[in-house]
This record gives structure tokens, C-alpha cells and sequence, in this order.
């Protein structure tokens, strides 16, 4: 698979053999360690010496969060003045990879553009996989759903700490009718990278399907997003 190697002199010192744009055109990019592919969009080393791969490496190793072995996941976070603050890393530098991270989001979410129709957990999950496993804190959304079951919207609803007091039902279901949905799944992802509910989402969760019946808008169910894994309510029978 990909090499681990990190050089300290710069590319062009390398044997051609490991030299990273090499490598990807013989190979293939999945030949290529995150940070030589890193490397591939900073392209030049830094005037203290540190070769392009170097400053890559240390790029993930600084902006790792909690929970985030490699730094890959925290990269989607980053904004040019974060970057800036690793040595060998201008504005010029910063602003390449936030542009290379975003088309990288982009392309992962076009399907947005389609109506993709939602007749399993497993579909609405990996919907929103690979944006909200990698988010450093806890959002929580609705997926709102027309009668179809295809998707309208994804809204936001709060960020931070979920609980009864932050998500509050009026909000919840003020989007829905906005969006004229027929029905709407709940989302919300666990940073910790275990998508498993507390007691809290649990209660938040009852709480909001009593009021669901009152407004007769279906809650078709509540995911939960981990670390590239999910918990349904549905699939765990605690909505019905």
C-alpha cells in the first residue's frame, strides 16, 4: 500500500522511486501516504529546509483533534489562518489546501443536486457520512423528506451540547413546514466517534416525536453519526 516514508531533504533529492508525483502517476494516489498526497499540493519545502512532505506530516500532526489518529479528519475544520500557524506554511500555501479540502467536500456531497430517495437508515446515514463524522462538534440537523421520501433539505438546526434546552421542538419543526415537508429524519453526530445514544438523546428524541404527532409531520427516524458508523432509532426499534 502507500509508503509511511517522511524525507527531511527536499523532492527533487529523492531517489525518483519515491519522489510522490512518481509514485502517484506509476501507481495510483492510493500508493500514497496522506501526507506525500498533502505534499503533492504544497509542492515546495520551506527555507529552513524541510522538505514539502515534512511540512505535510506536520501540518496533520499539528491540526489533529481529539479522536483523530492521522489528522485527515480535522483537515476538513481548517481555515488559512490555522494552517499559517504551522512553520514552512504561507498564506499562499494555506489557501491551496482549503481550496483542495473543499473541492474534496464538494465532490463527496454532489448527490445533493439529485433527489436520492430514503427507503433505509443506511441511505440517509451515508448521505451525511463523510461531512458530519468528521465535525468537532455535535450538530443537529433534520433531513427534511417530501412525499416521495426524497430529499428536500438538510437543516441546521444547533451546535454544541444537545439537549432538550438547545433543541427546542418550535425550531425543529419550524424548518419542516418551511421546507414543506412530509416528513423528516433527525441527525445529529457524537464527535467521541460513538454514535451509541445518551439518555439525553433518547428523551430529546420522545420529546420531539409526541410533538411530530401533534403537527402530523412523521419522524422517520433519528441517526445518529460516529466514526464512519451510525446508530438508527428505527433500526433499533425505539421509534415506531
Amino acid at each position: 500500500m502507500y509508503s509511511n516514508k517522511i524525507f527531511k531533504n527536499t523532492i527533487k533529492e529523492m531517489p525518483v522511486c519515491d519522489r510522490p508525483q512518481e509514485r502517484l502517476i506509476k501507481y495510483g494516489p492510493n500508493y500514497l501516504s496522506n501526507a506525500e498526497l498533502l505534499a503533492l499540493i504544497i509542492r515546495t519545502g520551506s527555507k529552513s529546509g524541510d522538505s514539502a512532505i515534512a511540512i505535510a506530516d506536520k501540518v496533520l500532526k499539528t491540526i489533529k483533534s481529539e479522536g483523530d489518529n492521522d489528522g485527515l479528519r480535522s483537515l476538513k475544520n481548517v481555515c488559512v489562518q490555522d494552517l499559517m500557524q504551522v512553520e514552512g506554511i504561507g498564506e499562499a500555501k494555506a489557501s491551496m489546501i482549503v481550496a483542495a479540502v473543499q473541492l474534496g467536500v464538494r465532490l463527496a456531497q454532489s448527490s445533493y443536486n439529485n433527489k436520492v430517495r430514503v427507503t433505509t437508515p443506511s441511505i440517509a446515514a451515508n448521505y451525511v457520512m463523510s461531512e458530519m463524522s468528521s465535525l468537532n462538534q455535535e450538530h443537529f440537523r433534520i433531513m427534511t423528506l417530501n412525499t416521495k421520501r426524497e430529499i428536500n433539505f438538510i437543516r441546521e438546526i444547533s451546535k454544541g451540547i444537545i439537549n432538550m434546552t438547545v433543541v427546542h421542538p418550535r425550531e425543529v419543526f419550524k424548518a419542516a413546514i418551511n421546507d414543506n415537508a412530509h416528513s423528516i429524519i433527525l441527525l445529529h453526530n457524537h464527535p467521541t466517534g460513538d454514535p451509541k445514544p445518551s439518555r439525553a438523546d433518547i428523551d430529546l428524541t420522545e420529546k420531539l416525536v409526541h410533538a411530530s404527532k401533534i403537527l402530523e409531520i412523521e419522524i422517520a427516524d433519528h441517526i445518529i453519526i460516529g466514526d464512519n458508523k451510525y446508530f438508527s432509532f428505527v433500526e433499533e426499534g425505539l421509534i415506531f
